[in-house]
This record gives structure tokens, sequence and C-alpha cells, in this order.
């Protein structure tokens, strides 16, 4: 059933949709790599990936400094960006020389996690520390006043007009009850909080009008679920259960399927449309044979990429799959790797 599942979505991704996202229009610059990252936490470190070619790719390894607890990143043309945890500073790497360009200052105690970019010279930055967001001006290397927001904010992620910033609810580390999302217009200002009925909000997806934000729950509560938050109304419409043990990656496919990852568990999808699950916890895809998924994404040509951290004591993996759900190409990465990000970096212009 998952091979059937596998192929109909490589079909899908040879649809005009997801060519189209080659394309490269007559006002947009030529991209000059295609690149999906990993932050590799134990090591401080960046790891950046070809999205192509085959087995004799390898990854180059971007040091982040003595200091910091990344465990996530997030990517825009020639910048990424990855806040640095409980060293309060987000790293901005150049992704065309593959160094880090600045290190910009937050507020002290950030405990900085979760980021997005708004548009091409700003990302924002979760504060958890301090219930707040930071803008980051990736060219100037930065920081504007921080956005108070709700408790604990873990995750954030932007469609360009407006930002979603998750806020976990944690206190000491362990949920003091239902999550939120702070939801900010263009210039940073507060719109809307929406009540979520799930616990310890971590990540989430657009797709088309809908939020899609992945509760993880708490240890060993076995009660991950998914909140639909409609984007038109700002209010949570629905809340589905069944996803077990502390899911904290999400991705939508080239057809909107939702792809959820478990450390432990493997991947799990979803059907927005039905809402039901297409391949149950108990039948989750394991890439390689291991269910421990630390992230996953969909690639600009609709193929899925995933990281496995392993026990964190030695390097870990980054995955391709082709359309069989098989595993197509292993690359090594840095110890301890946690999510992913995509990269179409520009040729420089001139």
């Amino acid at each position: 059933m998952q091979t059937r599942f596998f192929r109909r979505l490589a079909a899908l991704a040879a649809l005009p949709l997801a060519a189209s996202a080659c394309e490269v229009g007559p006002n947009e610059p030529d991209i000059a790599e295609r690149l999906v990252l990993t932050v590799n936490s134990v090591e401080n470190s960046l790891s950046l990936v070809p999205v192509d070619g085959g087995a004799n790719v390898q990854a180059r390894t971007v040091g982040l400094g003595a200091q910091g607890t990344p465990v996530g990143v997030s990517a825009r043309g020639a910048y990424a960006v990855v806040p640095l945890g409980i060293y309060p500073f987000a790293a901005v790497v150049n992704l065309r020389t593959g160094a880090v360009q600045s290190r910009v200052a937050l507020p002290a105690n950030s405990g900085a996690t979760g980021s997005d970019f708004v548009n091409d010279s700003i990302a924002v930055v979760a504060n958890p520390g301090r219930n707040s967001v930071t803008p980051v001006n990736v060219l100037r290397g930065t920081a504007g006043a921080e956005v108070a927001v709700g408790t604990y904010p873990a995750a954030v992620i932007s469609d360009g007009g407006r930002v979603y910033v998750l806020n976990g609810n944690l206190v000491n580390f362990a949920p003091a009850g239902p999550g939120s999302v702070t939801v900010l217009n263009a210039q940073l200002g507060v719109v809307r909080t929406v009540q979520l009925t799930g616990i310890n909000p971590s990540a989430g997806a657009i797709v088309g009008s809908r939020l899609y934000v992945l509760n993880s729950g708490s240890f060993g509560g076995n009660n991950g679920s998914l909140s639909v938050v409609n984007l038109q109304t700002l209010a949570e419409e629905s809340n589905h259960t069944g996803f077990g043990e502390f899911p904290s990656s999400i991705a939508a496919s080239p057809r909107g399927d939702l792809y959820v990852g478990s450390y432990g568990g493997g991947i799990m999808v979803w059907d927005p449309r039905t809402r039901t699950f297409r391949v149950g916890p108990d039948a989750a895809i394991q890439p390689g044979g291991s269910g421990i998924v630390s992230g996953l994404g969909f690639g600009y040509a609709g193929r899925l990429h995933t990281v496995n951290a392993g026990s964190c004591q030695t390097p870990g993996e980054m995955y391709r799959l082709n359309g069989d759900g098989a595993v197509e190409r292993t690359v090594q990465v840095g110890i301890c790797p946690f999510g992913i990000a995509f990269a179409n970096v520009p040729e420089e212009e001139g």
C-alpha cells in the first residue's frame, strides 16, 4: 500500500504545478544552487546538502561557533537563520560563501528556537524564555524591537502576508494547558490570538486557507494531535487526535497531504480533505528501516527528504526518498541533526 501511495505522489510531483517550481521568471535571478539544510545540535553546526545529485553528494559543514543549542533552521534565497537556543543570538549564514555572516544579539534569556522569513531581508525569531519574538535583518545583521506574543513561543510560520507564532504554553518545560497561535501582520503588529485545543504546539504547515498546527503533547502521554486553524476566521475549527507519542515535524506534500514525523515512530500521512490517515501510526513509514525522524520536508521537485539523528552520539543521516518510498540517497551530516529547510540560492547580480 505504501509503495502505491508513493508512486502516486511521484506522479503528482511531475505535474506542471511541481515543474513550475523549477522555472525562473524573466525578472528573477538564476538559481546557482538548490540546497537542503539541517542543524546539527550537538556539534553546533549547519549541514548544506545539494538537493539534486546521487550517491556521491556530500554535505558541507558550517560551524556556528563555540556556544549554542540550535534545534532548527529557516532559509530564504542566499541566507539561513539559526537561532542558537540558550546562547541568545541568531546565526546568519551566507549560503553562497558557506560561512557565518553575522551573529545577531537577541534579548537576554531569549532561549531562541524557531524562526521563519517574512521577506528577503527579515526573519522572525522566537524567544520562548521571554514570551516574545524578535525581527532580524539578515542583510544588516541587526535585531529590531521584540514583540510580545503568547507563553513559550516555539515555532514561527510565515505566509508572506502574516506571521503565525506557535505558543507552547510550557512552564518549566511541561505543558501548563492548551497552546495558542499569535497572529501578526506584515508589520509584526498583533492581529489576534487563536486558542487551541491541542497541547504543546511545536510545528505547522499552511495548505490553502488552513494552518495545520502539530501539537506534540506531553512526554509519555501519547497525546499528539493536529489543530486546524481557519486563516479566514482566525479560529481553530477542529482538533484531531491519534498522532501518537510526541510528533515534532510536519510538511505538506505536492498534493496537499500532511507528512508528520516523530522521533521513534516514523512518518504518518494525513489527508486534510477527508481528515483521515492515509498512513497511520501503526503502519508508519520508516525511512531506511528507522523510525527516528528528526525532520522532514519536500524539495522543489516534490521529493521527500528526512533526517535521522540516531543516538545523537555519532553523525546522523539525511535521506532522500524515491517514488516508491524507499531511500534513494543517504548523506552523512553532523551529530544530532534536527529540522530541515530548503534554499534556492540565487546567482550574484552583476
